[in-house]
């Protein structure tokens, strides 16, 4: 008996602490995500935490690989992801309404990132210097693309806006001229 009861306190106090890193990785406040500090390099932000919005700078400068942002996220404010240098691939979910100034700003390594039918808005600068970008099919109900949004992104191969979308100035600047098409 003792055996067991000694068992079921290590396991309780396994899954505590498991609990606890979780916990003490990301930093919410109000339903924004305010801070990840944890340390892996492959994050499935976990829906539990109730979040509706990545704050301002809240992977800012981190070791982050790849990212799965969940349902119930509307925004992603200015500046969340800049200089992740690591960042390969973000998977945005189909409540994003909205991009931040320089969300993305200098994510040279980004690969992928899966933009949704519910995007409104990218504001400018979201994307700027994203190097490693190759195809990317902007949703017709986007409403606002901002001013040098995708800029630098020299890796872009193929990039599709529609004609009914709002463009600020030089969107594209930087990207060959063959891999923009715009569709009705």
């Amino acid at each position: 008996m003792r055996r067991l009861l000694f068992g079921a306190l290590i396991i309780l106090s396994i899954s505590l602490s498991a609990q606890d890193s979780v916990n003490t990785d990301y930093i919410v406040r109000d339903r924004v995500l305010i801070r990840y500090n944890g340390r892996a390099q492959n994050v499935v932000i976990p829906p539990r935490l109730g979040i509706n919005r990545i704050g301002e700078r809240a992977f800012a400068g981190t070791i982050v690989q790849s990212v799965v942002i969940p349902m119930g996220v509307a925004y992603i404010d200015e500046r969340a992801f800049m200089g992740c240098s690591s960042l390969k691939s973000v998977s945005l979910p189909n409540t994003m309404i909205r991009i931040g100034y320089r969300a993305f700003f200098n994510c040279f390594l980004l690969e992928r990132i899966n933009i949704p039918r519910s995007l409104h808005t990218i504001e400018e600068g979201a994307f700027y210097n994203c190097r490693s970008l190759k195809v990317i099919d902007l949703p017709d109900t986007l409403r606002s693309l901002g001013s040098r949004a995708f800029s630098g992104c020299i890796g872009l191969e193929q990039i599709s806006v529609s004609r009914r979308t709002q463009l600020g100035q030089h969107p594209f600047m930087g990207v060959r001229r063959e891999a923009i098409s715009y569709k009705d």
